[in-house]
């Protein structure tokens, strides 16, 4: 049977129902530098397979511009929360979850190659690009004859992951081709095995994301893998994955990667890449007209 609340009671249990209903919880009320004031902890969510920017080496550290950037970023909030413990705390993220870590998890930022795009949840936000990248195709040298991106790649066996801007751009691109998806922390790693095996004729990813994974699989790129084409096939930019409804924590975030030292980091991790990357950067700032932006 309901039991009836008294009349003189029911005053202050609707003044507690509207009070509960308009105070927003902790989560909704602090900010990103309240929160990291108040836990002393800067978290931060890395991807494990995306080589420069974070991976684990052989001693089985964290390691890339990620996580040097990590420590600049936490410079600039000691400085600004003017409290010397804060600590860094990483989180693995993958393809997967590095959209809900920042929404749910409350970590601050999520660092990896992160395509800038229209069609994320409205929990989360981008930062100023880091970095520009595009597709192109990891290949034997023995093949440069027969494999030619600008063609049909009619019946060719093509490796990319799964659920990847990369896979939908190949699928417009090369409807005729036949693609090989990988999935999982070690899909690129196994993408590119495939291809050293012969049972797939290239492997398709970003640009920086196949030289990466050439240099940790020891690849002798030039000799006997080739990454075509010269010019990537269409212009990616990566920005780091920011709460949504904290302009402040942006604003910061944006001013750290605008630092000097932020470029230093940049160039140290792809320092002998620079030529090929200010040649790609400069084609994507005068882009054809059949080019495709921001994909």
């Amino acid at each position: 049977m309901e039991q009836l609340i008294s009349p003189k009671w029911q005053w202050l249990v609707i003044l507690l129902g509207w009070l509960w209903s308009s105070c927003p919880s902790g989560a909704q009320a602090s900010s990103t530098l309240e929160q990291i004031q108040a836990t002393g902890l800067l978290k931060i969510a890395v991807r494990e397979d995306a080589v420069p920017f974070g991976y684990q080496d052989l001693n089985q550290q964290w390691t890339g511009i990620c996580i040097d950037f990590a420590e600049l970023l936490k410079a600039e909030v000691v400085r600004q929360l003017n409290n010397p413990f804060i600590l860094v705390k990483l989180y693995q993220s993958t393809l997967f979850n590095r959209f809900d870590l920042v929404t749910d998890n409350g970590v601050a930022l999520e660092c990896g190659p992160n395509t800038i795009r229209p069609d994320v949840p409205e929990t989360v936000t981008f930062s100023r690009p880091i970095f520009l990248t595009g597709t192109q195709f990891l290949i034997r040298a023995d093949s440069t004859k027969t494999f030619n991106p600008q063609g049909e790649l009619d019946q060719v066996d093509i490796g990319v992951l799964r659920d990847t801007t990369t896979a939908q751009f190949l699928r417009q691109r090369y409807p005729q081709a036949r693609l090989q998806e990988f999935q999982g922390i070690t899909g690129r790693t196994r993408g590119v095995q495939a291809l050293q095996q012969e049972k797939i004729d290239a492997f398709a990813s970003d640009g920086i994301l196949l030289f990466g994974e050439a240099l940790l699989l020891n690849l002798n790129l030039g000799q006997d893998y080739l990454i075509v084409p010269k010019m990537p096939l269409d212009c990616i930019r990566y920005g780091l994955i920011l709460p949504g409804n904290d302009p402040e924590w942006k604003a910061l975030v944006n001013r750290v990667l605008a630092l000097p030292e932020a470029r230093a980091i940049y160039r140290k991790w792809v320092g002998s890449l620079l030529p090929v990357l200010q040649e790609s950067n400069q084609a994507c700032r005068t882009p054809s007209p059949s080019s495709t932006l921001g994909k």
